[in-house]
């Protein structure tokens, strides 16, 4: 067997390991939390948004949500003094123009950190609409030495391919978590104690990035002494955007300048061997090293449908051969920087 094949193997088996820890607190407390969200024209999403908030399950003296309007020019603003008239634990307050200074939406987030009042940050987006659980599920993953707490997300209405992707990054997470070295996080779904945000100094040292502030959050705070944990309980859903897919997968997957150099000579090693890969296997015809590979794949692909509860797809089957030179043309692509952040 050739040895770069059964090296990659084994670390699939390993990312795969990391993926099924588990993360419970034994403490279990109810904990006090300052749901943040920015929003920029999104008033078609908006009422998902809010019917959601709305049917959490959990006590309203125990959290808060706060809503800061990044300058929208639709009629997101109308919308959201309607909710926040609604609803006595919510604050809403608007940017007039956007930040030449915080770019993306780290100005809305900053301002929204900066007005709350409870420990626990709890993010999500103006396009997802978590289940009324999401709260208490972030209970089970907290303890005094936390700061920060993972979750994944899913995708309404996605294609298959779509959907493998969208189960491809929870498995990411999960895996680098799981193996103490913390890759990415999702925006919609993260929860950060407030002093570990603090003690990063929040978006200050991000702010020119106009995107990836979850990302980037995650590698500030994985360099301090605050513990990095991952809840697969409640994956916040968002309709799929099919709009741009072009642009979308570029700006997901062009984050190559703001990983770890960790990451960075990982994902090259990673480059290296799916060129490598085919090479051995079709023109080397050294067959017994695709058995390896698979196996290898199988083992990591079924801890990431045991640890969220996925169903197998047998089209996830081709998906697995195709997902690597996917992920590595857009990487490429993105590496360019000439895609945009929304609008």
């Amino acid at each position: 067997m050739d040895i770069f094949i059964f090296i990659f193997s084994l670390f699939l088996i390993i990312l795969g390991m990391g993926i099924l820890r588990s993360w419970n607190s034994p403490e279990n407390k109810k904990l006090d939390y300052s749901i943040i969200i920015a929003c920029r024209n999104e008033e078609k999403n908006l009422p998902k948004l809010f019917n959601a908030l709305k049917n959490l399950d959990y006590p309203n003296s125990k959290f808060e949500i706060i809503i800061v309007d990044d300058a929208s020019e639709d009629n997101s603003a109308v919308l959201i003094k309607a909710f926040y008239n609604e609803q006595k634990n919510a604050s809403y307050f608007k940017i007039k123009d956007k930040s030449k200074e915080y770019l993306g939406k780290k100005a809305a987030l900053k301002l929204a950190v900066e007005k709350a009042k409870f420990e626990i940050l709890l993010f999500t987006d103006a396009d997802c609409f978590p289940q009324n659980n999401w709260i208490n599920s972030y209970n089970n993953y907290f303890t005094d030495k936390t700061g920060l707490v993972v979750g994944s997300y899913n995708e309404i209405n996605a294609g298959s391919f779509r959907r493998f992707c969208n189960q491809v990054s929870s498995a990411i997470y999960a895996s680098t978590i799981g193996l103490g070295f913390p890759f990415s996080a999702a925006g919609g779904n993260m929860a950060v104690r407030k002093k570990a945000f603090e003690e990063v100094d929040g978006y200050e040292k991000i702010k020119h990035n106009i995107a990836g502030d979850d990302k980037q959050i995650l590698n500030l705070i994985k360099n301090t002494a605050w513990e990095i944990r991952y809840n697969p309980e409640v994956l916040v859903s968002t309709e799929a955007d099919l709009t741009n897919s072009h642009n979308r997968e570029q700006r997901k997957y062009g984050k190559f300048k703001i990983s770890s150099p960790l990451f960075q000579l990982l994902s090259i090693l990673i480059f290296l061997f799916y060129i490598y890969l085919p090479i051995n296997i079709f023109f080397m015809g050294n067959w017994q090293n695709l058995v390896a590979y698979f196996l290898g794949t199988l083992i990591f692909w079924s801890a990431n449908i045991f640890k969220h509860k996925f169903t197998f797809v047998p089209v996830d089957i081709f998906f697995i051969v195709i997902y690597p030179y996917y992920l590595i043309f857009y990487s490429i692509l993105g590496l360019k920087g000439n895609w945009q952040w929304k609008n």
